[in-house]
């Protein structure tokens, strides 16, 4: 019968719909690797960095009896009580300092020395040094090693106890929240994210020297 022929119209809101599907797709696979690379890979990248710079920091030792010339590494940081890694301490707070092990505050005391010695490290990625820190408790050891000197701490405020804004400078002080103080002790702070997305709680623990033994 003539006239009951219909022309068919492109349907174009499939096509539209499957580039839609497929950006998702390509969305999701991109968070999804950078999430893998994030928790896996800057881990096993930054344990790999960190066996490094134990290395050289041992082998200067070995050489010179000096912390100053282990390739800027100024200690060996470990949780007795905790776990039996190592981990370097490296000179400044920069992400690459982080990225191989714990970084110590340059403006803070030396390993040993009078006042305040504070470090800090990631809870996760990144070798995740300080994964366990909420769980300690005071009482817990934290050992500083460096070429010739064992330095045992002991946590007088554990890091769970304890929480301030990543502005809160007054724990760097000699003396904790008394600046300008002269420090006749010698401590250790200890700095990491409160929480396991990025927020601007800090973690902070205290601890003060226990013990000194020749390496």
């Amino acid at each position: 019968m003539a006239g009951t022929g219909a022309t068919r119209v492109p349907r174009r809101g499939g096509r539209g719909l499957m580039a839609a599907w497929a950006v998702l797709l390509v969305a999701v696979l991109g968070v999804v690797g950078y999430t893998v690379w994030m928790l896996v890979g800057t881990t096993q990248s930054a344990r790999n960095q960190a066996e490094r710079k134990l290395a050289d920091f041992a082998a200067s030792c070995q050489v010179t009896a000096s912390t100053e010339s282990a390739d800027e590494v100024i200690g060996v940081l470990s949780f007795p009580d905790r776990s039996d890694a190592n981990w370097p301490i490296m000179p400044g707070i920069t992400p690459d300092d982080l990225s191989s092990g714990v970084g110590w505050y340059p403006q803070t005391a030396r390993p040993g020395e009078i006042g305040n010695m504070v470090l800090t490290g990631y809870r996760i990625t990144n070798g995740a040094p300080f994964a366990d820190l909420l769980e300690f408790s005071v009482g817990d050891r934290v050992q500083v090693v460096t070429c010739d000197t064992v330095y045992t701490y002991v946590i007088k405020v554990a890091p769970r106890d304890l929480t301030v804004q990543a502005t809160n400078d007054w724990v760097l002080d000699a003396v904790p929240g008394e600046p300008g103080r002269r420090p006749t002790g010698r401590m250790i702070t200890l700095v990491t994210s409160q929480d396991l997305l990025p927020t601007s709680d800090r973690s902070v623990g205290f601890g003060s020297l226990h013990s000194t033994q020749p390496r």
